[in-house]
């Protein structure tokens, strides 16, 4: 399954531009760094998403992750937000609408959109 995600979020004034990379680093492990004026991106394929598929699992949030994946995907393109605080302590947060720190939005690529979202958020029972 071919599948590409990039995950860009702003560095605000007050913010340490390392710590938003732990931020970053915390939810993905990435193939290429971007610094564009005052926000930073990365990306990389599906195996820089297994620390995200890991979290939904420990936080026990795959079927909300599932309906946020299911929503957001248009086209064979995926789309959805995390809260960036939440993330700078490890903890994946879906959000839907703006924090004050700004959010994490991220887009995936995929030729597979449903087997995408069955291999990153499998069905809880």
């Amino acid at each position: 399954m071919k599948c590409e995600f990039t995950a860009q979020t702003p560095i605000n004034p007050t913010e340490d531009t390392d710590k938003v990379m732990k931020t970053l680093s915390n939810m993905f492990d990435y193939d290429e760094v971007v610094m564009a004026g005052d926000y930073i991106s990365v990306n990389g394929g599906m195996d820089s998403l297994l620390k995200l598929k890991d979290a939904l699992e420990v936080r026990r949030i795959r079927n909300t992750a599932r309906k946020m994946l299911i929503n957001g995907s248009y086209d064979g393109v995926i789309y959805f937000k995390l809260n960036k605080q939440a993330a700078f302590s490890g903890t994946v947060n879906f959000t839907e609408g703006d924090s004050p720190l700004g959010e994490i939005r991220v887009k995936i690529e995929t030729d597979d959109v449903e087997g995408f979202i069955d291999w990153l958020a499998p069905l809880q029972k």
